[in-house]
């Protein structure tokens, strides 16, 4: 510490000699406030240059530069995750719409849906898909007939495993990550 004090003032007191050396060479003109004006900026740098200097030398830019490098990969992984979930959103919602649909045509009416996907290297996985049908009477909706209350509107077993088996195939899920019940 010394030594940097001992060396910092040796350059500060060259530093005022030489313009004082200068000062006295120049003869009294209209430039020489302007002459003033820079060796003052000269002495006022040769003062705080050392602290500056020191500031910047304890800055390691590679470090700085590994940090910006793992903050960029950090957004970059945020951003992914993001972009993943969204994927995984809209996949599951054309799922339900398409299902839905698939479901109507056979004649019944999907009362609920959901489903596990997994998304990972630009691939969908179905994990896990759970459904709840009922069985759907298509009648024109413009005249109203006569209501008919009946206990039983389940499905039975066999429907539900053909059904299961009929949306396997169509969208090939394996039919054990189906889940398929009978709604009242």
């Amino acid at each position: 510490m010394i030594d940097f004090l001992t060396s910092w003032a040796e350059q500060l007191i060259i530093t005022l000699i030489i313009i004082i050396m200068i000062e006295m060479i120049l003869p009294n003109s209209s430039n020489r406030k302007y002459i003033k004006i820079v060796s003052g900026i000269f002495i006022i740098y040769v003062l705080i240059s050392p602290i500056i200097g020191k500031k910047f030398n304890k800055v390691d830019i590679n470090k700085t530069i590994e940090e910006l490098e793992d903050s960029n990969k950090i957004n970059e992984n945020m951003i992914q995750i993001n972009y993943d979930k969204q994927i995984e959103i809209a996949y599951k919602e054309k799922l339900k719409e398409t299902i839905s649909e698939y479901i109507e045509q056979k004649g019944y009416k999907l009362s609920s849906i959901d489903a596990e996907i997994k998304y990972k290297n630009e691939e969908v996985s179905i994990e896990k898909l759970y459904l709840k049908v009922k069985k759907f009477n298509e009648k024109d909706s413009s005249s109203i007939e006569k209501v008919i209350i009946s206990k039983d509107s389940s499905i039975n077993p066999e429907e539900i495993n053909k059904l299961k088996q009929e949306i396997s195939s169509s969208y090939e899920i394996e039919e054990s990550k189906i889940s398929l019940e009978s709604e009242s």
